[in-house]
């Protein structure tokens, strides 16, 4: 670098210098001239008893209403949560009071729905050897008395034998019948005798005997009573009939007085065209009104059973997938929408010797939740189905009068456990309360409140606030995975409601709120 160069560099870094100096000492010299301002303006307030215009407002009327304002603020901004229109409906928020009632400590064990053995699953076979000409049923479809499920062609010769000698001996009859009819008459003028009447009564007898053995050999052979009307009004054999549910099911359809007898199509194993023999099975049905819960409990477990069996208490079943729609409904207004109390029926007598395990019944009675009717033919829901996986909660001791709620309503941060109840100010409706923890006050609208007592205090509305909630500290008495009991160390009656589920975004809004810099409300959106 040149010397020329060199003596620019060191002209620009001492101006520079120069300057920073200054602005330094400018600023320091102007600090320290408004703080003397300031001193000697206070003194002068204390030596003539003259107040700034600043401090005008601090009479004793203002100063307690301002100080309280400001207190009550800080005190709302950290104790409550507030929350818009769109946020409360967002959370899905229940509202509602804590109830009181008795409350059953329980044990809760695994269960699956079954069918009942031998009631449930059921099996229809062919009545007579034949082919599948029709099979009017579809799987899942629910079964009526009057309803024809198969169609089948006869190729039984056995039967159509029987039939045909049935046939035969119902023509002899006939002939016989007209033939005394003839000779009734001219026997009674002696133009006949009485041995050839005799001979034509006594041979009505045998045939009439004969009938009677062919109808019952026609019947075991499995022709339905349908087809032998057909055979005895028309004389005329039966090829082909159809077949229709058998004798139980159309009894069941009886008892119900038209209502669902309860029987459906499980699966069909037949075709049209498919020869079968008498006793193949052409589909299988199912009876589903009537269930079983299959419960899985331990050794340890036993004397729970014991006691619920002794004292006849009720076993609730808690279906999880009720929740469809549940209907979702939430559970968090009523705890057992979602629940049934069942009889425990019997306990196994022998243990699983691999899984060391004992198996339980539980009655479970079912309904149909829906119908449709698709071409005729009816399919029904039903509300339980096999293989529905449960919980059963085995009773274990009675806590009468207690306070509950669903464990959603309740926090649990660490020792401590919170409610959320929506916030009311002295006595105010939610609505009020909003409003006045939600305002602000100027001090010039502090100054016309003061000159006019008439006048009330003015606020700065925030319309955004919809609703607002207060933690109530409580003490958890017990909670399983439904349901918190809470103690009695507080007149929670006061508050008219809580929020019944979602606490832990609420508490987390909470902590987002308090821990917020400046004391000014947030409002989750």
């Amino acid at each position: 670098m040149s010397r020329t160069n060199r003596q620019r560099v060191g002209l620009r870094t001492l101006y520079l210098s120069l300057g920073l100096t200054g602005v330094f000492a400018f600023g320091s010299a102007s600090g320290t001239y408004l703080a003397s301002r300031r001193v000697i303006a206070t003194e002068h307030d204390d030596h003539h008893g003259e107040m700034p215009s600043d401090h005008a407002l601090h009479t004793p009327q203002t100063e307690r209403l301002t100080e309280g304002d400001a207190s009550d603020h800080d005190d709302d901004d950290h104790d409550h949560v507030a929350l818009t229109k769109q946020a409360f409906e967002n959370l899905g928020l229940q509202l509602g009071p804590i109830p009181r009632r008795d409350y059953w400590k329980s044990r809760l064990v695994p269960a699956i729905v079954t069918e009942i053995p031998g009631k449930s699953d059921l099996s229809f076979s062919a009545p007579v050897t034949g082919v599948i000409e029709d099979v009017r049923v579809l799987p899942g479809q629910s079964l009526r008395d009057d309803q024809p499920m198969f169609v089948i062609r006869l190729t039984d010769e056995a039967l159509i034998e029987s039939q045909s000698k049935l046939l035969g001996a119902l023509t002899r009859q006939e002939v016989i019948d007209q033939e005394l009819r003839r000779l009734t008459p001219l026997r009674e003028t002696g133009v006949v005798s009485g041995v050839k009447t005799r001979e034509l009564e006594y041979e009505l007898k045998q045939l009439r005997a004969q009938q009677a053995i062919l109808l019952q050999e026609v019947r075991s052979r499995g022709l339905p009573q349908s087809s032998i009307d057909g055979l005895l009004k028309e004389r005329t054999l039966a090829t082909a009939f159809s077949v229709f549910p058998p004798e139980f099911i159309r009894e069941q359809a009886r008892c119900r007085s038209g209502q669902s007898t309860g029987f459906s199509v499980e699966n069909l194993v037949v075709h049209p065209g498919k020869s079968v023999s008498r006793g193949d099975a052409l589909c299988s049905i199912a009876y589903h009104s009537d269930l079983y819960l299959e419960g899985t409990a331990f050794e340890d477990d036993l004397p729970i059973l014991n006691r619920v069996i002794d004292h006849g208490w009720n076993v609730t079943a808690s279906f999880h997938d009720m929740k469809v729609a549940g209907v979702f409904h939430l559970p968090h207004l009523r705890f057992d929408d979602h629940s049934e109390k069942l009889n425990l029926l019997r306990v196994d007598n022998h243990i699983d010797e691999r899984t060391q395990t004992i198996r339980f019944f539980v009655e479970l009675p079912n309904r149909v939740t829906s119908t449709r009717e698709v071409d005729g033919r009816i399919f029904e829901q039903w509300r339980f189905r096999p293989g529905q996986r449960i919980h059963l909660r085995l009773p274990v001791q009675r806590l009468e009068n207690q306070l509950q709620l669903p464990v959603d309503a309740v926090v649990v941060d660490g020792p401590n456990v919170y409610v959320f109840a929506k916030h009311r100010e002295h006595g105010m409706s939610a609505a009020a309360s909003v409003t006045s923890v939600k305002t602000r006050r100027t001090q010039a609208d502090t100054v016309n409140t003061v000159q006019n007592s008439n006048i009330d205090i003015p606020h700065d509305r925030h319309d955004d606030v919809f609703i607002e909630f207060e933690p109530i500290p409580v003490r958890l008495l017990h909670r399983d995975d439904q349901t918190a009991v809470i103690a009695v160390d507080r007149p929670l009656e006061e508050h008219d409601s809580f929020a019944l589920n979602n606490a832990n975004k609420l508490y987390l809004a909470l902590k987002i709120q308090q821990g917020s810099s400046g004391g000014h409300h947030h409002h989750d959106h």
